[in-house]
């Protein structure tokens, strides 16, 4: 027997399975608010390393125990503190072996240390995906 059920029910029962609600996540010394997904881009560029513990956002971390980057200045813009893109998740791929790491944007790399499309990673981030002594990976990325 077939069972009838209207098209509308469904996208409804559809977009109420795909949307999720979460109170905020602290991070370090901050609040971050949940951000609704939106579908992103994949860009490409290079991974370099810091190892910085405070940066643009106005964020305190740990980069030998978080997964953080700074993200290039071209794309993170001229603002700092309250800036958009801070406490935002990336997923970053090497493009060598295929290993992946999620984090979190903490920082912005200068303009003329980093192109558009890199990023400047932690130390645990970058040995993540890869090692230490190589210094600089080819990588791809988007939001999460």
């Amino acid at each position: 027997m077939v069972k009838f059920v209207p098209t509308l029910l469904v996208a409804a029962t559809l977009a109420v399975a795909s949307f999720t609600t979460a109170a905020p996540v602290k991070k370090g010394n901050a609040t971050a608010e949940p951000k609704v997904k939106a579908a992103s881009s994949e860009y490409t560029g290079k991974a370099t390393w810091f190892t910085d513990s405070y940066g643009s956002c106005n964020y305190h971390w740990n980069g030998y125990e978080e997964n953080i980057v700074a993200l290039n200045a071209h794309q993170m813009g001229s603002q700092s503190w309250g800036n958009s893109e801070c406490n935002r998740e990336v997923l970053i791929k090497n493009k060598a072996n295929g290993k992946t790491v999620q984090a979190r944007i903490v920082d912005k790399c200068p303009g003329d240390q980093c192109a558009y499309g890199s990023l400047d990673l932690s130390p645990k981030a970058f040995e993540t995906i890869g090692d230490l002594d190589t210094g600089i990976l080819n990588i791809e990325w988007y939001y999460v």
